[in-house]
């Protein structure tokens, strides 16, 4: 018999705090926005006048044709949110934040062109938008002028340049090639003042595209590229894991840097270094996080959909998550399971994680077991969806994760200040032996508001067909302040099922069988779940739920929840068994 591989030990921590910008970093912007209003800025701004484009590139990103056809009948509608757009008032403050954004980046080019073909009059009612738009904001505004919304807005004019200046209109051909040509003098000061962030990554991509595209661009090139190398440094580790830990935002810089990639390709140039590493990160940092149905969970956001995936070349793979992703994996015969093992991303990197640590999804096969119930955003922003139902997303009721007190395991990040409580350290342990393979999580993330800690251990034989767990709620005292709360404390572990399977109570109230559907009825699976008790009385029951999917769908779901309770200083156990009792392997 083999030995078994030696441990593992891994110890992640919020580096960053969730304190969000200094107060040092919050004046500098204030300035800098000054600055760009005065007429010093403005003089800046002012240079030769390009006279043609170099290249075109071509759109590796499609559209949303749902909007579209809107945009074809004259609707810049977006976001549950319309207007005209031979009348549309583009400043007004009564619009979403993402339809505003969307008009600032010119984004609807690439949404009218999925609609395509596109008569004359079409194609005239978007040049018409455009030199409206060049018209109210041809000096610096605070929201148009952001560099993110700058760097999109120059990537889309270039891209879509037939569309944006069609016809023999000099006038406005010009106005457009002064517009991109002063967005990015604007980028070369407001780009490197940024936070590291995607928003950084989108303002020096579009600095860079501009220098691709405008004659005499060689030397701005240079300097992009190099500003594009340290700002794909702050959202990509070593690794290439994200540091906002979501697959989704992962999946959005792929697509970001695939248009890059275009730039360079529609002149004939091989794409610089970081763009072609970073792709390759992307790629493997998501191939590592699919699940059996081809997709990474919708881990602290969102997740990519399968058209995002296909593009990006990102396929599952037997390639384990970095080390400082803040995932775990156990992976044996048809079975995948994920786990989060990480602290939740720090509000400043992501004000939208999710407090889901030690929550895990599985899959058998391509068939979804146990899931989270989804993702607030995606590819195209943030989902039109209650403020309830968002917060619940994000809660760790929300993940197949136990939950203390009915109390998140971190606090969830909405813009206020920082509040006590929440995870800031993860240790983890994992090995492999011929006996299958161990993962032991601990997270501290109740431990000033309870004086409890959370462990999760987690096992998976060889053959895949039997998951075993334990969730252990451990007093922590050395060193600590004493618990706020004397009274007993509710523990409830959840296990939220897949889309179409179905879970029935045994007879003794101790277990469930969880029934997956497959392409065929022979193709059925059953998997058997059992519960323990350890340390008090618990109850097993089956109750609704719901999942919001990579496409925004709202699907009805079940899961089987345990219920238990602790006392202040005691110790909590509950184990629990997930295995195959029927079906294709």
């Amino acid at each position: 018999m083999a030995e078994e591989s030696d441990p593992e030990a891994l110890r992640l921590t919020r580096d960053l705090g969730d304190r969000g910008p200094s107060l040092a970093e919050r004046l500098a912007e204030r300035l800098d926005r000054l600055a760009f209003q005065s007429p010093l800025h403005r003089m800046r701004l002012k240079g030769r006048y390009p006279l043609k484009l170099l290249a075109v590139p071509e759109d590796p990103v499609p559209g949303d044709p749902a909007i579209g056809a809107r945009l074809k009948g004259g609707r810049l509608f977006r976001a549950g949110y319309g207007q005209g757009m031979a009348d549309a008032r583009l400043d007004t403050p009564d619009a979403p934040e993402g339809w505003r954004h969307w008009v600032h980046g010119w984004g609807w080019l690439r949404d009218l062109s999925a609609a395509e073909p596109l008569t004359a009059a079409e194609v005239a009612r978007a040049a018409a938008l455009a030199k409206r738009w060049l018209i109210q904001f041809h000096d610096y505004d605070e929201e148009a002028w952001a560099p993110a919304i700058t760097g999109r807005r120059i990537m889309m004019a270039i891209t879509y340049a037939p569309m944006v200046m069609p016809g023999h209109d000099h006038i406005h051909r010009s106005a457009v090639l002064n517009g991109v040509a002063r967005w990015a003098r604007h980028l070369e000061r407001a780009a490197p003042r940024l936070q590291p962030g995607f928003g950084k990554v989108e303002a020096v991509a579009g600095l860079l595209c501009s220098a691709l595209s405008l004659p005499g661009g060689d030397d701005r090139r240079v300097k992009a590229e190099a500003q594009l190398d340290e700002a794909l440094g702050g959202v990509l580790q070593a690794d290439g894991s994200a540091v906002g830990r979501s697959p989704l935002d992962l999946s959005m810089l792929g697509d970001l840097l695939l248009l890059v990639e275009a730039f360079y390709l529609g002149r004939g140039l091989r794409p610089a270094d970081p763009v072609c590493a970073a792709l390759g990160q992307v790629r493997a940092a998501l191939s590592a996080l699919a699940m059996g149905d081809g997709l990474p969970s919708p881990w602290h956001g969102g997740q990519p959909t399968a058209a995002q995936m296909a593009r990006l070349g990102a396929a599952p793979s037997n390639t384990a998550p970095g080390k400082k992703s803040g995932f775990q994996r156990l992976a044996a015969g048809s079975v995948k399971v994920i786990v989060d093992a990480g602290p939740p991303p720090a509000a400043r990197v992501s004000p939208t994680g999710h407090a889901s640590t030690l929550g895990f999804t599985m899959t058998d096969g391509k068939r979804l077991l146990i899931v989270s119930c989804g993702g607030e955003r995606g590819e195209r922003g943030p989902r039109s969806l209650p403020a309830e139902l968002v917060m619940g997303l994000r809660s760790t009721a929300g993940h197949s994760a136990l939950v203390l007190a009915d109390t998140n395991s971190s606090r969830l990040p909405d813009g206020g200040p920082r509040k006590l409580g929440g995870v800031e350290e993860v240790l983890v342990e994992a090995r492999s032996s011929p006996e299958g393979q161990w993962l032991e999580a601990r997270h501290d993330g109740w431990r000033r508001r309870f004086g409890f800690d959370h462990l999760r251990r987690l096992w998976l034989s060889p053959d895949g067909a039997d998951l075993r767990g334990e969730d252990q709620i451990i007093p922590a005292r050395s060193g600590l302040p004493m618990p706020r709360k004397t009274e007993t404390l509710s523990i409830a572990i959840r296990f939220h099922l897949g889309p179409g399977a179905s879970a029935t109570i045994t007879q003794d109230g101790k277990g469930a069988l969880i029934r997956l559907p497959g392409a065929r009825p022979a193709h059925d699976a059953a998997w058997s779940f059992r519960a323990g008790f350890n340390h008090a009385p618990g109850v097993l029951a089956i109750e609704p739920s719901l999942l919001v999917d990579a496409e925004g769908g709202m699907l009805e779901i079940q899961q089987i929840l345990l219920t238990s309770l602790v006392e202040p200083g005691a110790r909590g156990n509950v184990s629990w068994s997930l295995k195959r009792s029927a079906g294709p392997k």
